[in-house]
């Protein structure tokens, strides 16, 4: 009987396997194949692309000049309660349900195709805590896509909606899919081993305050219908250690994570506008860069990417 009953449950956590694979397959065709097709989304049209070179370093961090959109005042004024991510107003961008307290839906204004954000159904403030259920989500779409999670906690850290929302953007955005941040972490040299899975360091190329956790090989890349609340919880547990490492345990200070399947990365952040031109948020530690204009490319083009970034963070 003790067999049977055996085999019973191996048949079924392969079936809820089996479902959820499938539930992430059709995730991630939806949200590729829904995003032409929805006239909601506004994609920022970009009038130019530049390499800007680190200096001693062959990684190219990339500069984009955005069209700026032409203002037009709205026929009803917006309150001060206003949320566009209340389901009856973002309902034409609604992509799916990833679980009971978050849902998927597409940035109304992306700069690059498949650009979605996970966002509370609740309201919940950008500058409360980041969870396990926020995790849990995110998880989710990060297995579905090809993608990479940021999240921008605070205005100085380029927040601009008060409604929690994390935002997942695809590798090929970047040219042969190549994040400079990921070529930094990989260049990244430390002895120290794998403590259950994972290994706090720092970028070597960054001489700002941040914390860098390293994932042990297999500790994010195996996650399955059954363990990936598990692992919610240990992402959870990893990012309040990245903010108690910073001195940042009550948040009193605005910050950005960006998180792989290789790697969670948290920055603190002093201000959001880098030399009086270049707005930052998570995705500029990526390596990519955002102008309103040619003057102001011509401006960055002169710069060292990572003085551009030194400018909004704390120094080490």
């Amino acid at each position: 009987l003790e067999t049977v009953l055996t085999g019973i449950r191996s048949l079924y956590r392969q079936l809820t396997q089996l479902k959820f694979q499938s539930y992430l397959q059709l995730l991630s065709k939806k949200i590729r194949s829904n995003w032409q097709r929805n006239p909601n989304v506004e994609r920022l049209r970009v009038l130019r692309e530049d390499a800007l070179p680190l200096r001693d370093r062959n990684i190219n961090f990339s500069v984009k000049v955005i069209a700026t959109k032409k203002y037009e005042e709205p026929k009803e004024k917006k309150s001060v309660d206003y949320d566009p991510f209340e389901r009856k107003v973002c309902e034409k961008n609604y992509l799916a349900s990833l679980s009971k307290t978050h849902a998927l839906i597409y940035n109304k204004f992306p700069l690059v195709p498949s650009h979605v954000l996970v966002i509370t159904k609740e309201m919940e403030r950008q500058t409360s805590f980041i969870n396990r259920n926020d995790f849990y989500a995110a998880l989710k779409v990060l297995q579905a896509m090809n993608c990479f999670v940021f999240f921008n906690g605070g205005a100085a850290a380029g927040s601009s909606q008060r409604h929690k929302h994390l935002q997942a953007i695809p590798f090929d955005s970047f040219p042969n899919c190549n994040m400079p941040l990921n070529a930094l972490v990989e260049a990244t040299e430390e002895n120290d081993a794998f403590v259950e899975g994972v290994k706090y360091t720092k970028v070597d190329a960054f001489k700002f305050k941040h914390v860098l956790c390293k994932f042990e090989r297999g500790f994010m890349s195996k996650i399955s219908c059954g363990s990936i609340e598990k692992q919610a919880k240990a992402l959870e547990e990893i990012y309040m250690e990245c903010q108690r490492r910073l001195g940042n345990s009550d948040l009193h200070l605005a910050y950005n994570f960006i998180l792989t399947k290789n790697w969670f990365f948290v920055v603190l952040r002093k201000s959001e506008v880098a030399l009086g031109v270049v707005k930052i948020n998570g995705a500029g530690f990526t390596g990519s860069f955002a102008v309103g204009s040619e003057e102001e490319l011509d401006f960055v083009m002169r710069q060292d990417p990572i003085q551009i970034l030194q400018a909004v963070t704390f120094p080490a």
